[in-house]
């Protein structure tokens, strides 16, 4: 992995695919949590208005007072918005966060990075996207210094993938010229399958440099956290995914 950050400066990393169902979620909440093990300050924001981060942290809506909706409707600040969850910050969501693409507000693209403007102290914050390339992903991709792409490797996956690239690029042009896709990760992944295989190679071969190292492989354990609100770390520790993940980490961190 070829990419290197300026050591000091807080990373900004949207974690997106366009596909669903690929481990973009359990990758956010999931890295989140081995950064914090790994003595990292983390802020998690949860932009998809399905707010599958959100739960996945054990957040219900009796535990949400405000979330990521009113701070970008400017109704609170990122202080009001923001839950401590044992050491992780996290900026949730709701539902009618999917009624911003009806709101008559100007440049709407850059409204995530107005309420992050004066946000500091932070080592990471991770942005949980929709699967898609909306308004609300616009607005992670305005703000984030990096993407990261988690890759279920099978073959439709990984041709969707060129057309995120092809977003991304176009954003890069207009709105967000520092932008860069930083790593891809190979989600679950079973050494059995030919198909996991072959579209590992081929990703390793068209994209040199940019798959991680470590894949994440598939888990039960990684399946059913979420529906206990816990990180796999919390979940299982001695899992292959908790491995996994503190594995990957490791790599990211090890990127600057």
């Amino acid at each position: 992995m070829y990419f290197l950050h300026r050591r000091g400066i807080m990373r900004t990393i949207a974690i997106l695919n366009n596909k669903g169902g690929v481990g973009k979620t359990t990758s956010t909440v999931n890295i989140a949590a081995a950064m914090q093990i790994l003595g990292k300050k983390v802020l998690v924001i949860d932009i998809d208005h399905q707010a599958q981060a959100t739960y996945h942290f054990g957040l219900s809506a009796s535990d949400v007072k405000f979330t990521i909706f009113e701070a970008l409707k400017g109704e609170v600040s990122f202080d009001d918005a923001k839950i401590d969850r044992n050491g992780i910050d996290i900026l949730p969501s709701k539902n009618d966060l999917k009624d911003l693409d009806f709101l008559p507000f100007p440049a709407k693209e850059f409204l995530l990075k107005e309420v992050m403007e004066k946000v500091k102290g932070y080592d990471y914050v991770l942005i949980d996207c929709p699967p898609s390339l909306g308004i609300l992903t616009l607005n992670a991709l305005t703000y984030a210094s990096e993407i990261i792409v988690p890759l279920q490797l099978e073959f439709l996956p990984f041709h969707g993938m060129y057309n995120l690239f092809e977003g991304v690029q176009m954003v890069k042009q207009r709105l967000n010229k520092g932008i860069e896709v930083t790593g891809i990760i190979g989600t679950m992944y079973n050494a059995a399958k030919s198909i996991n295989r072959e579209v590992l190679s081929e990703t390793d071969e068209r994209l040199p440099g940019k798959l991680y190292q470590t894949l994440v492989r598939e888990n039960v354990a990684l399946q059913e956290a979420p529906s206990w609100g816990k990180t796999i770390f919390e979940y299982k520790s001695d899992s292959n995914g908790a491995a996994d993940y503190m594995n990957l980490t490791k790599e990211i961190v090890a990127q600057g």
